[in-house]
């Protein structure tokens, strides 16, 4: 089986959808019902500003066969949300390799409560002593 039908990572797409807003301007907002698709999802950087601490952006891509992805769709992958960074790119090769791909930019900084504890006094001994 290919990674692109059932790849490893199970993402959910809340694709983009037209609606009105308060004064009746049609609008695109991620729906409100997610889709959930398999693919591949890999690093691809995290860049930081010049003064650590401040700004950390976090950007991963995502391989699929098919999904409902536009710009202004909404991903949750690993229990974060994600937004797409520009359009999705559609390879429409022949049938074994047409694709899309996203880049994922996370929403906001992951929470501490994700992060595995490391004293830091810990040395790599004290790592498999439990």
């Amino acid at each position: 089986m290919s990674l692109l039908d059932g790849g490893p990572d199970e993402v959910l797409i809340y694709p983009e959808v037209v609606t009105l807003d308060e004064r009746g301007n049609e609008v695109r907002v991620p729906a409100e019902t997610p889709v959930p698709a398999r693919g591949r999802v890999q690093p691809v950087a995290s860049s930081e500003a010049a003064v650590a601490g401040q700004q950390v952006t976090t950007t991963y891509r995502f391989i699929t066969r098919n999904a409902p992805l536009g710009a202004w769709a909404r991903v949750v992958w690993d229990g974060r949300e994600w937004d797409l960074a520009g359009e999705p790119q559609w390879s429409r090769g022949s049938l074994r390799t047409r694709h899309v791909t996203a880049l994922l930019q996370a929403r906001g900084p992951q929470s501490n409560a994700d992060l595995p504890f490391v004293a830091a006094d810990a040395t790599p001994e004290d790592e498999g002593a439990d």
